[in-house]
C-alpha cells in the first residue's frame, strides 16, 4: 500500500540531500578553479628579427614599414619617435614580453640612431576572489 507521508518524507529527504550536494560542489568549486585572465597586449610588435633589420639610412616610411606608426612623437622634435610593446602573453612564441626603441632621424628624416632600453614590467598578481579584492 502507498503510504503518502513517506512518500513525502522522501522528496523531503531527496531534495534536501540535492540542495548539499549542490553547494557543496559549488564552493568547493571556487577553490581550484581561477577565473579567466586575458592577456594584456600594448603598443607596437616589435620582434627580434625586425629590430635587426634596423641599420642606419632608412627613410621614416621605411620604419614604419617594419614597426607601423610610433607611439611616442616628440611635439617638438618630430625626428625622436619611440616604440614600445608589452604583452603578458606567456608561450613560446613571445621570449621578450616587453621591449622600449628609441629611434632618432637626422634632418633629411633618416634613420641616424636608435637605442633598446630595458624594460622591467612587473604585474601586480590578485589572488583575490575574482580580483574584487572581497577575500
Amino acid at each position: 500500500m502507498f503510504n503518502f507521508t513517506t512518500a513525502k518524507k522522501f522528496m523531503s529527504l531527496r531534495s534536501t540531500a540535492l540542495a548539499i550536494g549542490l553547494s557543496t560542489s559549488l564552493m568547493s568549486g571556487c577553490s581550484y578553479l581561477e577565473p579567466y585572465k586575458a592577456p594584456i597586449t600594448q603598443g607596437n610588435v616589435m620582434t627580434q628579427e625586425s629590430v635587426d633589420l634596423l641599420q642606419e639610412g632608412l627613410s621614416k616610411s621605411q620604419v614604419v614599414e617594419l614597426f607601423g606608426p610610433p607611439l611616442g612623437e616628440h611635439p617638438f622634435n618630430p625626428n625622436h619617435w619611440e616604440y614600445t610593446y608589452y604583452s603578458s602573453l606567456d608561450n613560446e612564441r613571445t621570449q621578450v614580453y616587453s621591449r622600449h626603441l628609441i629611434l632618432k632621424f637626422d634632418d633629411d628624416q633618416y634613420l641616424e640612431s636608435w637605442q633598446e632600453t630595458p624594460q622591467n614590467v612587473k604585474l601586480n598578481e590578485d589572488k583575490s576572489f575574482l580580483g574584487l579584492g572581497w577575500f
